[in-house]
This record gives structure tokens, C-alpha cells and sequence, in this order.
């Protein structure tokens, strides 16, 4: 009886620093990272639906979306703000979902920033930098060059204060 007690207060013992350790990751994905610091995105010059002057900006602000994705609908606002910054750029990027799922979003939610909805534009762009999942943002200086890449999440502020 003893025993067992005892492997039982072990086994609840090694769930609760599990649980523990887990929810330190999850904090630790919402940071900033500096895996494609350097990459340079030159896919966006390709796009036929980015013009030269929607990414002729100081920075551009890629995010990659999904209508489905709960962070990413908590972050519109957000990424609303910062396009409404005169040398920032946002272009935002579906991920694993439908072109027509993005569209209804897009107007839902009423967004205004540069979208690419269509996989092969997006496919292009991916193939050119890490990311792990959705939201992923990465913001870029004026020669398409990533200077910074946060998984999770984003707020205005946050990227704000990487552009200055």
C-alpha cells in the first residue's frame, strides 16, 4: 500500500513539472527569434499581386494567418495599427486554408492591408524562411531583408518598437 502511494504521489509529481515545462515553451514560442535574420524574402518582387510600391516602405510586416486560427483573429487589430504606420508595410499571408476562407475573413473583419490568398503565391514566399505554425510574423527592412521573427501573437507595440 505504501508503495503504491508513494509511485502515485511520484507519477502526480512528474505530470505537475511536465505541465509545468510545457506551459515555459509555450511562452518561450511567443518570442522573437533570429533563425532568418539575414534571409532575404526576394519572392515578393515575383508576386504579380504586390505592387513594387507596397514593399518600397522602410519595413514590411509579413504575417502568416489562418481564418480558423484563434490568434490570429486576435491580432487584426493589432496588425490594423501598424498599417496604419507610414513606413511600415503589412502583407499578410494565408496558411492552410481556402482562398474564399480568406476572403470572407478579410471582409468580416474588415482588413485593409495587402493580403496574399492564393497557395502558389504563398507556397513561393514560405519556401524561403523557417516558421514553426500560424501566427507567425516576420518584419523585413527596405532590401527584403528579415530582421526579425516572432512566433505567437503580436501586439502593435511590439512591432513598433522593432522598427525604430
Amino acid at each position: 500500500m505504501i508503495k503504491r502511494n508513494l509511485l502515485l504521489i511520484l507519477l502526480t509529481g512528474l505530470i505537475g513539472i511536465a505541465v509545468l515545462n510545457a506551459s515555459t515553451t509555450d511562452q518561450e514560442n511567443n518570442s522573437i527569434s533570429d533563425i532568418n535574420n539575414g534571409i532575404q524574402v526576394e519572392s515578393l518582387k515575383q508576386l504579380s499581386s504586390v505592387r513594387d510600391e507596397q514593399i518600397s516602405t522602410d519595413y514590411i510586416v509579413l504575417n502568416l494567418w489562418a481564418s480558423w486560427c484563434i490568434p490570429c483573429q486576435n491580432e487584426v487589430d493589432e496588425l490594423l495599427k501598424i498599417s496604419e504606420q507610414s513606413n511600415i508595410t503589412v502583407i499578410g499571408i494565408l496558411v492552410d486554408d481556402s482562398a474564399s476562407n480568406g476572403r470572407e475573413f478579410i471582409e468580416d473583419n474588415k482588413i485593409t492591408y495587402k493580403n496574399i490568398l492564393e497557395e502558389e503565391e504563398s507556397d513561393l514566399i514560405l519556401s524561403q524562411f523557417s516558421w514553426t505554425g500560424i501566427p507567425t510574423t516576420l518584419v523585413l527592412d527596405s532590401n527584403l531583408l528579415i530582421l526579425h521573427t516572432l512566433n505567437g501573437e503580436i501586439t502593435a507595440n511590439e512591432i513598433i518598437e522593432l522598427t525604430k
